[in-house]
């Protein structure tokens, strides 16, 4: 064999030697694509939603400020008799207070949307102070509106934000006072409970009782332990929400009567708020209803 043959033989033995990594890697690329695209998607929904939610605030704030500025344009030039300009300032002052509500609930909602669990601080809550607090500085509103309100509460104490916690009780107060009927009643109640199915303070899930990859080998479930959640229940003796309109409630400026809703002081954004407290605090909000017997909203969080 010659010495040129005996060096090509030799490089081809070492070029056999080395192992070929390239169809890994071009099995990786498609898993990688996928992913890629799905981060898009979510990016590409998630600006979808940011531009929206801009056009309904400027939407929203445009009725306001046409008010009331064409209140005191003519106010200004004096074009208001002396009697009226009592009635035109009250008009004036309705409006901003409505302009205020959905500035306070646009930076609530904003706020939420840049946070997320364990973001900020969290302190010890005894959500049965903080609803007793509610409930106390929604009397007034409830006496004009000729409906009564009750409270049954135990001390239940969560690790959460308590300003988010106050706002989202309030929200589901205060609708329940303003869309009931005249000589109607609203009840909250506060309390713990053990739920199977929930999540722990963890974010783990259960699902029908068990626990997903634990326990026996062969089912590789196993019985979950009961999970301590705290419960905020707000019952109303209202009209009720249709069964088809359910789902759409918790959208941003959703109103289910959107000239009552006005006419009320509703922003469309109070009960966007709850869900998205109750989601940050690694609970959920449900609701039942019925028509012309009322309706039930209840806020479950985890305790620890």
């Amino acid at each position: 064999m010659s010495a040129t043959n005996a060096s090509r033989n030799g490089c081809e033995a070492e070029t056999a030697e080395v192992p070929v990594a390239a169809p890994e890697v071009e099995a990786d690329k498609p898993a990688r694509s996928r992913s890629a695209l799905a981060r898009n998607e979510e990016l590409a929904r998630a600006e979808k939603m940011r531009r929206e939610f801009s056009a309904n605030v400027s939407h929203e704030m445009k009725t306001p400020l046409q008010v009331i500025s064409g209140y005191a344009e003519l106010m200004a030039n004096g074009l208001v008799p002396p009697e009226d300009v009592p009635r035109f300032a009250q008009l004036i002052y309705e409006e901003s207070q409505a302009m205020r509500a959905l500035i306070d609930d646009v930076l609530i909602l904003s706020r939420l949307d840049e946070m997320a669990p364990g973001d900020n601080e969290t302190e010890a809550v005894n959500l049965e102070e903080v609803a007793s607090r509610v409930v106390g500085r929604l009397t007034k509103l409830a006496a004009d509106a000729g409906v009564t309100v009750g409270l049954k509460a135990e001390p239940v104490i969560i690790r959460g934000n308590e300003t988010l916690l106050k706002q989202m009780i309030y929200n589901l107060v205060e609708n329940a006072i303003r869309y009931n009927r005249e000589n109607g009643r609203v009840f909250v109640e506060v309390y713990a409970e053990d739920v199977v199915g929930a999540e722990d303070a963890s974010g783990r899930g259960f699902v029908h009782g068990v626990v997903p990859g634990e326990g026996d080998a062969e089912e590789g479930v196993k019985a979950a332990a009961p999970v301590r959640m705290g419960v905020i229940r707000v019952n109303d003796t209202g009209a009720g929400i249709p069964a088809d309109k359910l789902e759409k409630i918790f959208e941003r400026f959703y109103r289910l009567e959107k000239s009552r809703s006005k006419e009320l002081g509703g922003t469309g954004l109070g009960l966007a708020i709850v869900k998205h407290a109750a989601l940050y605090h690694g609970g959920e909000v449900s609701v039942e209803s019925e028509e012309d017997v009322g309706t039930r909203f209840t806020v479950r969080l985890p305790i620890g």
